[in-house]
């Protein structure tokens, strides 16, 4: 199972609770109103000497809120944070190969426009599901954290995880919901199961050892992930490539995914960085 199939699983598995955030999801039309102010979404044709790009502008009246640019622009109005109107959700793609997806997240509850949340999605977007039938969505992501960790991308494994409204904050709450990286964590197992017995040559087992243990980790069953590791039946180079790749297993998943997460103001995204600095 590689990135792309471990979204698609998880979009499954989740498809009773997911359906309506789903159909949300597939709606091209963007909205052209938050409340009193405009949305307007501009998008320019790609030429001999330049890539298409779009730019999606906030306005109140004539006055320009912000702007974002990337090389394609989408906007959503979902429920994040209880109370007042839907959050505004900007997700950009930057058009790289493997890279990039970033969404930028507005709120108006505050009385006025303020970033909630800007969050690096690599590879991947996210799905909204209300999973505690509250009235407001969590963001389920699938990470490719451990791509190219000692395999291709291709076969890379998917690490799902949810962000959410704390209270304060968008933040982590994957242990809230350790079922998603749980479900997750059981198909790589049983993947894995079957690849011992039909492709037990190494580079067959490792991402879907990799995959297993890091979304047990991220469901906080990392102790009882190691137990069924060791418990799995011959395939001695598989159990020492674990014990070579443990440590670093664990310190690319410290964390996931709330690394992944900032939130700043800003009249300009992605915010300028100076040369030589990073996001």
């Amino acid at each position: 199972m590689n990135l792309r199939s471990g979204c698609l699983a998880l979009a499954l598995a989740l498809s009773p609770i997911m359906a309506p955030a789903l159909a949300q999801a597939k709606t091209p039309v963007t909205p052209t109103k938050w409340g009193g102010l405009s949305i307007q979404l501009t998008r320019a044709a790609m030429t001999d000497d330049s890539m298409p790009a779009a730019r999606l502008t906030l306005r109140n009246g004539t006055r320009t809120i912000f702007t974002i640019s990337d090389f394609a622009v989408e906007a959503k109005l979902i429920p994040l944070r209880p109370g007042g109107m839907p959050e505004l959700v900007v997700s950009t793609f930057s058009g790289g190969a493997h890279c990039c997806s970033t969404s930028y997240i507005f709120t108006q509850d505050t009385g006025s426009v303020q970033n909630i949340g800007i969050i690096n999605e690599s590879n991947y977007g996210f799905s909204p599901v209300d999973l505690n039938k509250d009235g407001t969505f969590e963001l389920v992501f699938v990470l490719d954290t451990l791509a190219y960790f000692d395999y291709s991308y291709a076969d890379s494994p998917g690490l799902s995880s949810v962000i959410g409204w704390d209270g304060i904050r968008l933040a982590d709450r994957t242990r809230a919901y350790a079922y998603v990286p749980s479900q997750e964590a059981a198909r790589e197992l049983k993947e894995l199961r079957s690849r011992m017995i039909d492709y037990p040559d190494l580079e067959s087992l490792t991402p879907r050892l990799s995959g297993y243990y890091g979304n047990m980790i991220l469901a906080g069953r990392g102790a009882e992930a190691e137990k069924v590791i060791a418990a799995l039946p011959g395939v001695a180079p598989l159990k020492a490539w674990f014990a070579a790749n443990r440590t670093g297993l664990i310190s690319a998943l410290y964390g996931e995914p709330e690394r992944r997460v900032q939130a700043v103001n800003s009249t300009v995204y992605p915010i300028p960085v100076p040369e030589g600095e990073e996001f």
